[in-house]
């Protein structure tokens, strides 16, 4: 059986995906973080769920134009995180990159209340 901060993240993808915000307060803090590695314009700390949904929103209008493909490499859970180990393949200008991320969720009462992003290339 999935850990139910599974659940929660699953929770919020189809909340997302139907652009559903009551469902989404439902399973994410209000003051949600959302931190991005770089010195760029997707960079830093994104506070709130208007902010976070807007940087998936970035996201994933980059991962569509770069043609991503991603593999699931790992997931751990407990009570308070949830771990996601991937492998990702990204296609600009003719040219393929490879990236392994880690995103790490955390969780406080049933809820998301921030999220970090860790690269190693």
């Amino acid at each position: 059986m999935a850990h139910s901060n599974l659940t929660v993240i699953n929770k919020f993808f189809a909340a997302y995906n139907q652009r559903d915000f009551a469902a989404i307060r439902e399973v994410m803090s209000e003051q949600v973080r959302w931190i991005f590695p770089g010195h760029h314009t997707l960079g830093g700390t994104k506070t709130g769920i208007n902010e976070v949904v807007d940087f998936f929103d970035v996201m994933g209008t980059i991962m569509k134009q770069s043609f991503a493909r991603a593999e699931k490499l790992v997931v751990g859970s407990n009570d308070d995180y949830v771990v996601e180990s991937q492998h990702i393949w990204m296609t600009v200008d003719g040219i393929t990159s490879e990236h392994y991320w880690c995103v790490l969720w955390k969780f406080e009462n049933g809820m998301i209340v921030e999220g970090k992003h860790f690269v190693a290339e």
